[in-house]
């Protein structure tokens, strides 16, 4: 054999062999190229979630070599289907209403929650939206309903700021109920966002904002911030962010869809608190604790500021000693 067939069977070789070590790796999943194993950790979140969470996996990834911290963000209401409907593997789920992990996941899917964080309802907008030099707390509502306004929410039946959206507006026709002369306002601001208006989580109508299709959505106050916009900031007797309100707030109820086809469900107003749990059974329950005790912690805490979210401290929870032992100094029984 020649010396050039030599050398092209040794490359041919040499090939073939690399080529079966890629075809394993990526088969299993389970080691880099440097052979450090390979772990996952899936959480599913809530959309105006992402940037803190964003932040929280890369801390994780940079204090543990080789784990891949997978965010799956959606709606909240979508993030705990992944779980019970769809039956998909997770580690941690988050969800923008803490009250639908205990209703929809306890005691199935999970033992306990975690009360991490608040927020507020407000109304964003951007510097070529119309009427923005004149729209105040006492007149946004007339602003919204002219003619030549168009502004949009998330879909109730979807995202807890959608609802919530509605439970703001509810509060809204009591709180100007003097000025409204018997008008319902609910109503009419439900007849003037059309379906083309309404998206499934909050961070799908920033576009619809840039783009200048709407010029005001309902937005939580952390995602306004997050990304540049200009917002009003409603009376805290109907942005649900005050827990010296609560018994207002759970004066009111609107009707969004169930979680079973054909199905309805009651929502009473409540101040927005943010909830955390660890699935039962998860896939890296090593990890899950990490990232939950991070979340919970001060460093956790440090992060939903830096984001413009008012942090929860120490954690409430409905069930402590449900709850991992490790995290059980960062929880507090909750008094709500």
């Amino acid at each position: 054999m020649s010396r050039y067939r030599s050398l092209t069977c040794v490359v041919r070789r040499a090939g073939l062999c690399l080529a079966l070590a890629v075809a394993v790796g990526c088969g299993s999943g389970k080691e880099t190229a440097e052979g450090v194993k390979k772990q996952k950790l899936l959480v599913y979140h809530a959309a105006s979630l992402t940037l803190p969470f964003v932040a929280i996996e890369k801390l994780m990834e940079e204090r543990f070599p080789g784990l891949n911290v997978i965010c799956e963000s959606s709606s909240s209401r979508m993030a705990i289907r992944k779980v019970t409907d769809l039956q998909r593997k997770a580690d941690i789920v988050a969800s923008a209403d803490e009250a639908l992990i205990r209703s929809q996941m306890m005691p199935d899917y999970a033992d306990w929650v975690g009360t991490f964080a608040r927020n507020r309802v407000v109304i964003a907008y951007t510097e070529r939206s119309r009427y923005r030099d004149q729209i105040n707390q006492d007149n946004w509502y007339e602003i919204l309903l002219r003619e030549d306004v168009n502004y949009g929410q998330a879909d109730p039946n979807n995202a807890p700021v959608g609802y919530r959206t509605w439970l703001t507006w509810k509060l809204a026709s009591h709180h100007y109920a003097d000025k409204l002369q018997g008008r319902d306002l609910f109503e009419e601001l439900k007849a003037n966002c059309p379906t083309r208006n309404i998206r499934p989580h909050c961070n799908e109508l920033i576009p619809l904002l840039e783009s200048l299709a709407l010029d005001y959505t309902f937005q939580y106050r952390s995602v306004a911030l997050q990304h540049h916009l200009t917002w009003l900031k409603l009376p805290e007797e109907i942005d649900l962010g005050s827990e010296k309100h609560k018994d207002l707030y759970a004066k009111t109820k609107v009707e969004i869809s169930g979680r079973m086809k054909g199905t309805t469900a009651i929502k009473t107003g409540k101040p927005i608190l943010y909830g955390a749990t660890m699935v039962r059974d998860p896939q890296n329950r090593e990890m899950a604790l990490e990232f939950l005790k991070i979340l919970f912690g001060p460093e956790g805490q440090k992060i939903l500021e830096e984001n413009f979210q008012e942090g929860v401290a120490p954690v409430y929870c409905d069930n402590v000693q449900a709850a991992p032992e490790v995290l059980r100094e960062l929880l507090r029984p909750a008094d709500f």
